[in-house]
């Protein structure tokens, strides 16, 4: 095997994983009840409290960016499986013609 087809292995994998994260109920609560708490917080903060409404705003950006990074995984992983499935179709090409050939 190939490090180029142990490279598409792992993004799969990671994809898989990512897809299974991202359909996982309690994963999806807690990304849900984290915004609407930041954003109560944020509503009920003061008006001289701009560093803790700019961190509940930062907070509330950042679980966007994991739910993305996650996606981006599930996006690649599904690039590699097929990347991996037609690099064995090749092979197996490769080998029925190197075996009449060999053969004939």
């Amino acid at each position: 095997m190939a490090l180029d087809e142990i490279k598409l292995g792992i993004a799969q994998h990671k994809g898989v994983r990512a897809a299974e994260l991202l359909e996982n109920t309690l994963l999806q609560e807690s990304f849900q009840y984290l915004e609407s708490e930041y954003l109560k917080a944020w509503r009920n903060t003061k008006v001289l409290e701009t560093v803790s409404r700019e961190r509940l705003w930062q907070a509330i950006q950042i679980l966007g960016i994991i739910q993305e990074h996650l996606k981006s995984h599930v996006t690649n992983g599904r690039i590699a499986a097929e990347d991996l499935r037609r690099l064995s179709e090749e092979n197996f090409k490769r080998e029925r013609h190197t075996t009449r050939t060999t053969r004939g």
